[in-house]
């Protein structure tokens, strides 16, 4: 098996590591009560730095709801590359498509009662060289579901206006309807 080469110096990379270890601490420190929060390991920050696409996704937080409520879902993005990263645009849905290693058919493993939503507005993020960024989404819980717990996915992209974008990073959160 081939050995894959950082695109980073192991300076670079104990600079980047350091830094999200501290946002991912800070979103910790602000999870209120009842809420869910995944964040991303220094290994995981390893191996995610060793790979072609960034920025990444290195923190979520999450709540319930009832049928008919909302989930208060946010996602943090570092950009650990030297430049700033923009046209990025988060995108979330609910579906069992983590699992599926494949982009396109990911993508497609979709909960039609739920909304797909994306944000921020035209031109999306700009996340400068080693910042970060948090989205809020909203996600409105259909009335006639269900009350267990469902899947829900963020995709990462960065748009090019008149070409092929580009895939970035992907994240699950588990959310309950009580």
């Amino acid at each position: 098996m081939a050995t894959v080469k950082s695109k980073f110096t192991p300076a670079e990379v104990k600079k980047h590591t350091a830094r999200i270890l501290e946002l991912t601490e800070e979103l910790k420190k602000k999870t209120k009560p009842g809420e869910n929060v995944t964040t991303i390991t220094a290994e995981e920050i390893d191996a995610k730095l060793k790979r072609v696409n960034s920025p990444m996704i290195v923190g979520q937080s999450w709540g319930q709801a009832p049928p008919g409520g909302i989930i208060s879902y946010n996602v943090t993005i570092y950009n650990p590359d030297p430049t700033t990263a923009i046209w990025t645009f988060a995108h979330v849905f609910v579906g069992s498509g983590n699992v599926d290693p494949v982009v396109g058919t990911f993508l497609l493993n979709v909960d039609t009662r739920f909304p797909r939503l994306t944000q921020p507005d035209f031109f999306g993020m700009s996340i400068p060289s080693g910042g970060s960024i948090t989205q809020n989404f909203q996600i409105k819980v259909p009335a006639g579901v269900e009350k267990t717990n469902y899947l829900g996915n963020t995709a990462l992209f960065q748009f090019n206006w008149h070409d092929v974008g580009k895939y970035l990073d992907r994240a699950i959160f588990v959310f309950k309807v009580v």
